[in-house]
């Protein structure tokens, strides 16, 4: 497959800052890994993630929410966009050399449902490529950090509840959890890297309020921004502001977040 570039650009032009921050050092991960057609995208959402991050349409994506699907069809990333759950993939076994699931498998209750149905379609000698939550995320962000800098260590930990809890997140387990659900769902790893320091963590965190009105806008009509087009014309700016950030902070090293390149056992 062959990847885009100017991944935080691009992506400041169509989604939130705070978003952009995460997702453009994600693809940029990502593009250093071989993805073999065909390829599944598990929790494609409304495309944006696949379209800028690719140059070539992938060959499946699924999403459990039809209104993302649809959106995903104007952003023209996939051959196949299905509605449907990660646990019942209407697909032959072994029906994929790569499966993709970006800052999603968190969202999902019954998770290990959906890892051994990724085992199943994934073909012998395919990777199944995953960033995903590690438990220190939430202790990462700037409120946490405030709080744990003033020694109170009870209101940070019912911060950390509330913060998985706002964003859904069902799942943000230590890297020897993750490893144990992956070898329950008999999925072997390859590769296990951290990423997003806990200063990239904060900047990412201390942007949230921006993207307040694109969040909103988001839940009630179904696009980022009122008005596309016209941030387009001062997206070169905001780039501007984060790219120097967004260059420094991701080379810290990483502890938020982690990548998995997994594998059937």
């Amino acid at each position: 497959m062959k990847f885009r570039q100017d991944f935080l650009r691009r992506y400041i032009e169509i989604a939130p800052t705070a978003l952009s921050f995460e997702r453009a050092l994600e693809c940029e991960i990502l593009a250093e890994y071989d993805f073999q057609q065909p390829i599944l995208d598990i929790g494609c959402g409304d495309g944006i993630f696949a379209h800028i991050l690719f140059d070539e349409k992938l060959d499946t994506g699924i999403d459990l929410d039809p209104d993302e699907i649809a959106r995903a069809q104007t952003m023209d990333a996939y051959d196949e966009l299905i509605t449907c759950a990660g646990d019942a993939i209407a697909k032959p076994d072994q029906s994929y050399r790569t499966i993709l699931s970006n800052s999603v498998l968190e969202h999902i209750p019954d998770l290990p449902a959906v890892l051994k149905e990724a085992h199943r379609l994934l073909a012998t000698g395919g990777r199944f490529y995953i960033t995903i939550p590690t438990d220190r995320l939430e202790h990462n962000t700037a409120p946490a950090r405030i709080l744990r800098g003033l020694g109170l260590t009870g209101l940070e930990a019912r911060y950390a509840r509330f913060h998985n809890e706002f964003w859904r997140h069902y799942h943000a387990h230590s890297l020897e959890t993750w490893r144990a659900m992956f070898a329950d769902a008999g999925l072997e790893v390859v590769e296990e890297r951290v990423y997003a320091s806990p200063n990239f963590s904060t900047f990412y965190d201390a942007t949230i309020p921006f993207a307040l009105p694109s969040l909103i806008a988001k839940n009630m009509m179904g696009r980022w921004f009122l008005a596309p087009g016209l941030r387009k014309t001062y997206a070169w700016l905001i780039h501007a502001i984060v790219s120097g950030p967004h260059r420094r902070l991701k080379t810290g090293g990483g502890s938020s977040l982690v990548f998995y390149a997994l594998t059937r056992s």
